[in-house]
């Protein structure tokens, strides 16, 4: 009896041997350049909430900061050097060899992959904001015909509107007015204050202005353009592209992703 019950217990070793392998292989293989270092230097707009912002009490808080954070910990527990820059100016600074890595929402767009690598961590799509009860009808494109649109310099909303503004012309509509701003927080200020009639961003940004003021602003132009966003590494950086790679699939697997983005209310916007 004993011996017939032998070969199922030593196919339950096997099996558990089996599904915890995945586990002890979870760790990254760190970049040679990092191997001797304790830090590591992230760039980003932090301007942009839920993703980057800073709190009522300066600290960084945000989707991207919790993934830099836990980026740098499986890099070897490596501290944090945030260094906060224009959106606009995020490339460059890479490719200067300011930053180790943009730890921002960048649109995973082929003409930055022209210029970098990208590793993707979430979708997202673009909406516009208007003020709460849209007294100028805003609910789609067409309706900012000749009105004043507030936006982040560099965005893809601004890519956006102004390919949109050409379709306007076509058709005999006056042009939106797009007015650029260097940070998300001074174009929603455009709208607050009423210098701007919308104001368009990521829906993961409108989405929380309207929670923090429902009885002030509301989505407009609702969610649309979805695509693909992501981290930007160095493409003479190879070993920093493979390394976070591997982290997000080992973090995807073990769910620390998900709670991040649960978190931060934006589990809609998770990688399929």
């Amino acid at each position: 009896m004993f011996e017939r019950r032998l070969p199922l217990a030593v196919m339950a070793l096997t099996l558990a041997a089996t599904f915890a392998t995945p586990l002890s292989q979870a760790a990254p293989v760190v970049p040679d350049r990092l191997q001797h270092s304790d830090k590591l230097v992230f760039c980003g707009g932090m301007d942009s909430p839920p993703m980057g912002f800073y709190d009522a009490n300066q600290k960084l808080i945000g989707v991207t900061v919790d993934l830099g954070e836990a980026i740098a910990k499986r890099l070897g527990n490596k501290r944090i050097e945030w260094r906060v820059t224009p959106f606009s100016g995020l490339i460059p600074a890479l490719l200067a060899g300011q930053c180790d890595m943009l730890v921002d929402q960048l649109f995973d767009k082929p003409e930055r992959r022209e210029v970098i690598d990208m590793v993707n961590y979430m979708y997202s799509s673009q909406a516009v904001v208007v003020a709460k009860g849209n007294p100028q009808g805003i609910h789609t494109l067409d309706d900012l015909s000749g009105k004043k649109v507030a936006v982040l310099n560099g965005s893809t909303i601004r890519t956006l509107l102004d390919a949109h503004n050409q379709v306007l012309t076509k058709a005999g509509k006056p042009p939106m007015n797009i007015v650029v701003y260097n940070t998300d927080t001074d174009a929603f200020q455009a709208l607050r204050i009423n210098q701007a009639a919308a104001y368009g961003t990521t829906v993961e940004t409108a989405g929380y202005y309207q929670s923090m003021a429902p009885e002030l602003f509301e989505v407009g132009v609702p969610a649309f353009a979805r695509i693909l966003t992501g981290l930007g590494i160095r493409k003479d950086d190879p070993q920093m592209s493979a390394a976070v790679t591997e982290i997000l699939k080992d973090m995807r697997a073990d769910g620390s992703y998900q709670a991040i983005l649960a978190k931060w209310h934006i589990e809609g916007d998770r990688l399929d």
